[in-house]
């Protein structure tokens, strides 16, 4: 259903906008960063605690970051062209790694909670191996234009769906370009 259509009431149609507003990023020039009302719906699907060990994908401004940092969790956060100040995110346990966020981080795993601040079309199996029995995970999935923000929870080998939370719209993941080839020159040319 579109908002614009004449059969929305009127208020109907003002909260619809009020709310797919409210759940828009912004973007700083590099990065998007969630709205404070989906940073407020990750961190209670999440539901961190000192007890958790999580991998964020995706650290882009480190704001996400800080807020898995203030729960008192032990953070890994991985980013593929970091550029975030990393004296501006704080806590006894945050650790900002280097990466293609696809291959998780295996060589820190288990860990209790992973959380995707990018959107994907599908999930990895690296992150399925990475996460430990019971764990759960908030990804958003779907395309550029539409994904949804769903919490998994890891049972045995398997993710299982346990509930979609918002609509969301997240910068897709990006994959390490690959290198190019050397340009053909043929002899005599410059």
């Amino acid at each position: 259903m579109q908002i614009s259509e004449p059969y929305v009431l009127p208020w109907l149609r003002e909260f619809m906008e009020s709310r797919v507003k409210s759940l828009a990023p912004t973007f700083d020039g590099r990065r998007t960063i969630p709205s404070p009302e989906v940073r407020k719906i990750v961190l209670e699907l999440l539901n961190l605690g000192p007890q958790d060990k999580v991998l964020e994908i995706g650290t882009g401004s480190g704001t996400m970051t800080q807020d898995f940092a203030d729960t008192g969790a032990e953070v890994h956060s991985i980013e593929l062209e970091p550029w975030v100040d990393s004296t501006k995110i704080t806590g006894d346990c945050v650790f900002l790694h280097t990466g293609d966020g696809k291959y998780g981080l295996p060589a820190f795993a288990p860990f209790t909670a992973i959380v995707a601040t990018c959107g994907i079309e599908e999930i990895p199996r690296a992150w399925i191996d990475e996460l430990g029995d019971t764990g759960r995970m908030v990804v958003p999935i779907g395309t550029a234009d539409s994904q949804r923000l769903v919490l998994f929870r890891k049972q045995g080998s398997d993710l299982y769906p346990v509930r979609v939370a918002a609509y969301v719209r997240f910068q897709m993941m990006r994959e390490k370009p690959s290198p190019k080839p050397p340009k053909y020159q043929p002899h005599g040319e410059n």
